[in-house]
């Protein structure tokens, strides 16, 4: 998250001072949204659930380990990122 306050802020003080107009500053902040949040999501540390179970007690137990996260997260990870390109595409 931030990654993507750093580009917002910047994308913000270029409309302030005239460089971009606001349509286009629109279509950046929903670009940097797209590029920084849904990957971050898409990965088993940016889901709290996984890292949870990971670092708990419950870990050995059910056999968890950081690549079983990964496969686990794979089809979250495809469809965030077909929705996301999607989107990009279709409004952008």
């Amino acid at each position: 998250m931030f990654v993507a306050t750093v580009y917002i802020n910047e994308v913000k003080e270029a409309l302030a001072s005239g460089a971009i107009d606001k349509e286009h500053f629109d279509v950046l902040a929903v670009a940097i949204n797209t590029g920084t949040n849904l990957p971050s999501v898409a990965t088993p540390n940016g889901q709290a659930a996984f890292l949870f179970l990971l670092t708990s007690a419950l870990a050995p137990l059910i056999r968890l380990s950081y690549g079983r996260m990964v496969l686990m997260a794979l089809p979250y990870t495809l469809v965030l990122t077909g929705v996301g390109l999607g989107c990009v595409i279709l409004f952008l």
